[in-house]
């Protein structure tokens, strides 16, 4: 990480304003635009005017001047410094931060020499002033900036030269800015008289370590108030609120019971009676002196390194996790001092909550984790849109009214932390939206909720079109890949919204709800192609048999489905129709039917799949599911009261009346469990039991089947095994089951039920429901050369869903087991297509016209992206209104699906999430030309060259990324949130500023220089140089190694080439197209940087 010299950084900041309309890569329009007569202003902070009471935390964002000038840019006024220390040499672990969901980190304080950090600081001082003038603030509202020094860690190190040398600079910087003028006269006579006030800060926050005593800390607060007469904060740890209770909040009342706390934390932390009286004497020390002092709630939490992402055995905690801790202690000192004791707080503060915070009495909010999230700098205009908003929504016109009933807004607050379902553990359970493939030098833009759709439904196109009211071209979009959109808008297992990037500000996108909407609102005519004469016989007409007709008659193939019962649909004929209706299951049969598709009910196959085709048919899909019920095999399973789960669905399904008495018991935990439980209840009014091996938390189910299942009374008998069912008369009237306890994990991730000797009870029941999972019924195989596994599932290629015989075809339920509709449907299109590659039919796959976001747009998205919005949801039935079998859910309305597609953040249109979450913008996106050039390949012969083959390159999208490695401290935040596999600061394009530095670097290094007629980009990989030069008029290029040197046309043709060392081998041009691409790129759209005169 290099410091980048004044000048630099104003030309840096005044090119890229003029031209691009951004600072830092940040859009003009995300600029926060200060009002004459804020509401939120605080008109004396420290002797000052601070415009807004919000900015970064000393942290990350505060180490470099553009860091501080991004967060100023976006709103923040108040700007705590990063810490200082005298140690200024300290070696940092990488990465050192984790945030994926609360944060860790391991750094603690400034990464520059003493010396290089006050320059940031009066660097960035100087820069804002002069921004203050160039964005026209100047004269219309105060400059109301605050900077506030952060200094630590013991009082030998504060009173050392160094730091006595930093604080008295940073408190009279005459001497940096005298210097500074001068450059300006120089180089940019504008600013030249511009006023700087030379007293950069009159303020101070002491942050101390973890363990250090109450006695140091005194005398540190004593010394920089009573001898450097600096207005005075010190941090608390939030450990100061107890053991018992900080354990309490985190495991019991948020679910973080992963995390430990060492006893040792507790022991050595300051004490709260010790902090008391601390408290009380400084205040009294600083009012005799007529300044302030406070404290800052809170300091990070040390808790066991459970994660091992980060070196070390203990790792700081802060974040969501933090906040209702932290809020309960800021209520614990306000009880303590009546509400007199100044506070600024930083815990897990967020546009959501900042209000609340501020209306407890809190007078400046800091933010360090919420920045480091994607949306980065800009998610600080959310706080201060929310809380100009919530100010006018109350009736006040200042935070002095804002926090009048401070106590009780407190009491308040610090009890709904503890219920609020954004700080539990169980908020964001999928983890992070990330995708499997590796990340390459281009093309990383993915969005990780395509990637995990199983027909790769492309969802944020048809969010987008409905965002823009463009519904029947969403549902082209969403019928190009998906054959049922009906059926799975209202029953999918919607993985997809497990890997939404919303799951990295709030909740996912209702992805299923939008798919509803759509299916709803459009009108969409399907039109097959021309007959090709080819037949192909689909047996069975579930999900994956009706997907496979459906593709296959779209590309001309004749399609007769035979299924065995006498209604279509397979398992979707047997839902719930509170859940699915069954008009929604027609409609999308008869859009299938449209296409010429014949089913053909009533008619089960019983002879192997040959015999079709000796009947005419060109191939066989075989679709048959999973429709047998999985068996207990326990005493008493076969008798009168105990019902098959599917058997059962079907049953009521017809209409058939099932006596089940009062008493009703479920076994299993999946979805087909799940529905029986449900429908049982409906058909007797009273709760049922649900009796499951494992625990809740384990149940495979859907959560959203779950929820509903609780929700409507069902009870849970958790950790159970039945072992027999008891039976009076020959019907059944118990089940003794056995207890379990969880053991190690099993190959499918969750927890083993291992049995309790002597732990057997019984359950009384009237009937016994088992929904323990399905079998296919696959008897018509018998004699075929299809194979089976053991468990009766096909054996296919899972590339192409073929059999052992080589036109027979198999998917779904019938190859995977009880599986997902649109794991079904994904298998029936493979098939699908597969078979017109052996039919050598033309695959006439829909793919419906994809919108493609302009630049505009995408900077319209990045307003989306910086700001938390909770979903829509459409009218739920409420649970006591449950008693039939009415609809649960509702679609979406218009003014709702508007909303819900609103939050989509289109990231298969562009990502920039390492541009957003590096705190010192180190990663630019930079705009190419589409191409996809053929590459001769030369090679040695006879000391001499000659082309030996070709290969093609290609870049496929016009957004890229470059890594700017003098910005890069290694933090490791960008490869948190990166969708892919890889670390942006090791695998994107490594940029460097500096010669020397490049010089140095053994891999993944550029550098580019500006010459009089040509621009020159030198590589270095594996410790060797490479270089190539672009002629700006003719494009022509000269290419050179240590191997080599060729004169290339702007379309890569050879023009000559020389040898200038024998190699091995074949020598590849991707990496000279590589080098084009990244030059031509960044010096065009990224001009404003400081590229080297050659």
């Amino acid at each position: 990480m290099k410091v980048q010299p004044f000048e630099v950084l104003l030309n840096w900041i005044l090119t890229e304003f003029e031209e691009n309309q951004s600072i830092f890569g940040i859009p003009r329009s995300l600029f926060y635009i200060p009002k004459k007569d804020s509401p939120y202003a605080v008109r004396d902070v420290f002797g000052q005017c601070l415009a807004t009471p919000i900015g970064p935390g000393a942290g990350p964002h505060t180490q470099l001047a553009q860091n501080i000038i991004c967060a100023w840019l976006c709103g923040a006024r108040f700007i705590e410094l990063k810490t200082v220390q005298i140690m200024d040499e300290l070696k940092i672990p990488r990465p050192c931060i984790d945030m994926e969901d609360e944060g860790y980190n391991v750094e603690f304080s400034q990464e520059l020499k003493l010396d290089q950090s006050a320059w940031e600081y009066i660097k960035a001082w100087v820069l804002i002033h002069i921004l203050h003038g160039v964005l026209g603030f100047e004269g219309r509202v105060p400059f109301g900036t605050v900077f506030n020094m952060s200094v630590g860690y013991d009082l030998k190190g504060i009173r050392s030269p160094p730091m006595t040398r930093f604080m008295d600079r940073l408190q009279d910087a005459s001497e940096e800015i005298s210097k500074i003028r001068a450059v300006l006269k120089e180089k940019f006579p504008q600013f030249a008289d511009i006023e700087i006030p030379s007293g950069i800060v009159n303020s101070v926050t002491l942050s101390t370590m973890h363990g250090c005593p109450p006695g140091e800390i005194e005398k540190i607060c004593r010394y920089l108030l009573e001898e450097r007469g600096l207005h005075t904060t010190v941090k608390l740890n939030p450990t100061l609120l107890g053991k018992e209770a900080v354990m309490r909040i985190l495991h019991d009342y948020l679910g973080f019971r992963e995390i430990h706390i060492p006893d040792a934390v507790f022991e050595h932390d300051l004490q709260y009676d010790q902090a008391v009286k601390l408290i009380r004497a400084l205040k009294k020390v600083a009012a005799e002196r007529d300044l302030i002092f406070g404290v800052k709630l809170s300091n990070t939490l040390a808790v066991a390194n459970h994660k091992g992402y980060l070196s070390g055995d203990e790792i700081y905690m802060s974040g969501r996790a933090l906040y209702p801790i932290t809020i309960n202690l800021f209520h614990k000192f306000s009880q303590e001092f009546a509400g007199d004791l100044k506070v600024s707080f930083s815990a897990g503060a967020d546009a959501l909550n900042v209000t609340s915070i501020l209306a407890a009495g809190a007078w400046s909010v800091s933010a360090v984790t919420d920045l480091l999230k994607p949306g980065g700098y800009s998610r600080l205009t959310q706080y201060l849109e929310n809380l100009e908003r919530d100010m006018r929504d109350r009736g006040v016109t200042s935070l002095e009214e804002l926090a009048r009933d401070k106590l009780a807004n407190l009491e308040l607050e610090a009890a709904r932390s503890l219920d609020d379902p954004q700080y539990k553990k169980d908020y964001h359970p999928y983890g992070l939206p990330k995708v499997k493939s590796k990340l390459n030098l281009f093309d990383c833009i993915n969005a990780p909720c395509v990637e995990q759709c199983p027909v790769l439904q492309d969802v944020p196109e048809y969010a987008w079109l409905i965002s823009q009211r463009e519904y029947d071209r969403a549902l082209e979009i969403i019928l190009a890949r998906n054959p049922l959109p009906e059926v799975t808008g209202y029953v999918c297992t919607h993985l997809c919204q497990t890997r939404c990037t919303r799951n990295n500000y709030d909740e996912p996108v209702a992805i299923m709800a939008l798919k509803r909407f759509a299916a709803e609102k459009g009108r969409v005519t399907m039109k097959a192609a021309e007959r090709s004469g080819h037949r192909v016989a689909v047996i069975g007409s579930g999900p994956s048999g009706l997907a496979a007709a459906y593709y296959l008659a779209l590309c001309g193939i004749e399609v007769v489905i035979y299924e065995a019962k006498d209604r279509v649909g397979g398992m979707l004929a047997i839902a719930p129709t509170f859940r699915l209706p069954e008009a929604v299951v027609r409609e999308d049969i008869e859009r299938i039917e449209k296409l010429g598709v014949k089913i053909d009910l009533s008619h089960p196959v019983t002879t192997p799949p040959e015999e079709l085709l000796n009947q005419g048919f060109d191939a066989v899909y075989i679709a048959s599911g999973a429709q047998k019920g999985a068996r207990l095999g326990i005493e008493g399973e076969d008798r009168k009261g105990v019902y098959q789960a599917l058997d059962f669905l079907e049953r009521v399904s017809r209409g058939e009346r099932v006596g089940l008495g009062k008493r009703v018991l479920v076994i299993g935990g999946g979805n087909t469990a799940m529905d029986a439980a449900r429908t049982a209840k409906r058909l007797t009014g009273e709760p049922v039991k649900v009796v499951y091996r494992r625990t809740r938390r384990e149940m495979p189910a859907t959560e959203e089947e779950v929820e509903g299942l609780f929700s409507e009374g069902a009870i849970l008998e958790e950790l159970a095994s039945p072992t027999r069912i008891i039976l009076k008369e020959g019907r059944a009237v118990a089940l003794e089951c056995i207890r379990n306890k969880l053991g190690a994990a099993g190959p499918d991730g969750r927890r083993r039920p291992i049995s309790i000797e002597g732990s057997e009870f019984q359950i009384e029941a009237d009937s016994i429901i088992v929904g323990i999972g399905q079998r296919p019924d696959v008897s018509f195989i018998d004699g075929s050369s299809v194979s089976l596994h053991k468990n009766d599932t096909i054996v296919v290629d899972s590339q192409t869903g073929r059999t052992g015989h080589e036109q027979v075809y198999a998917g779904g339920d019938a190859v995977r087991g009880p599986a997902t509709i649109i794991e079904a449907c994904a298998d029936g299109r493979r098939a699908a297509e597969a078979i017109c590659r052996q039919l050598s039919v033309r695959a006439n796959l829909p793919t419906g016209q994809l919108p493609v976001l302009s630049e505009e747009e995408i900077v319209q998205m990045k307003h989306v992206r910086a700001r938390k919005v909770a979903q829509y949801r459409g009218a739920i039935l409420p649970p006591e209104e449950r008693g039939g079998f009415d609809l649960i859910e509702a679609t979406l309305t218009e003014e709702e699906a508007l909303g819900e597609a609103a939050r989509c953040m289109q990231c298969s249109n562009f990502c920039d999430k390492c541009v957003e979450v590096c705190p010192n913008r180190a990663n630019y996106a930079f705009f190419v030309s589409l191409m996809s050039p053929t590459l001769p390949k030369v090679s040695c012969q006879q000391s001499g060259l000659r082309v030996s083959g070709e290969e093609v390159f290609q870049v496929a999208q016009a957004r890229q990324i470059i890594h700017i490695q003098d910005f890069c401290n290694e933090c490791g935040n960008c490869a948190t949130f990166c969708v892919h596999d890889g670390k942006p600061y090791e695998d994107k394009p490594g940029l460097f500023l500096e010669k020397s530095d490049f010089e140095r670097e053994e891999d993944n290094a550029f550098y580019i220089e500006r010459g009089e007629r040509e621009w020159t980009i030198r590589r270095r990989e594996g410790g060797k140089e490479s270089r190539l030069s672009v002629e700006s008029e003719t494009e022509e290029m000269i290419f050179e190694n240590e191997w080599l040197r060729m004169k290339l046309s702007s379309d890569f043709r050879i023009k000559s080439m020389k040898l200038k060392k024998d190699f091995r081998g074949e020598f590849s041009l991707v990496g000279p197209a590589e080098m084009y691409v990244i030059l031509k790129g960044v010096t065009t759209s990224l001009h404003f940087l400081p590229f080297a005169r050659s």
